[in-house]
């Protein structure tokens, strides 16, 4: 088993993009940024049932279990397995964690569009 990344989204509401050059895949789960209020809600609430502490989105410690909160909490989650050669892009405030099956190489970068 590779490193993981807990839920969080990017700074500011920015986009991101990654790009994996080599190496093993990694997954991604994401809920989309119109539930980031509720996902908060859903996460603070199964913390608390669980005596731990608030969720705090830029701690980049929690993981709850994605399949947890579509069961338990209706939220709307995707998943995306990433290989080498392939992009991920993830939209602003739209909560994502996931895992690295193994060593690859990765790199990522935010940006914003002319919208934002």
């Amino acid at each position: 088993f590779g490193s993981c990344f807990a839920w969080h989204y990017e700074d500011h509401y920015a986009y991101s993009v990654n790009y994996q050059h080599c190496g093993a895949p990694k997954h991604w789960y994401g809920i989309p940024g119109l539930y980031a209020n509720d996902a908060e809600q859903a996460m603070n609430a199964f913390l608390k049932q669980h005596n731990c502490g608030a969720f705090e989105q830029f701690d980049l410690t929690t993981m709850v279990s994605p399949l947890l909160l579509h069961k338990l909490y209706g939220l709307p989650v995707y998943k995306a397995r990433q290989n080498a050669g392939e992009f991920v892009v993830t939209f602003p405030q739209a909560y994502h964690c996931g895992f690295n099956t193994g060593f690859n190489v990765n790199e990522a970068v935010n940006f914003a569009t002319a919208d934002w």
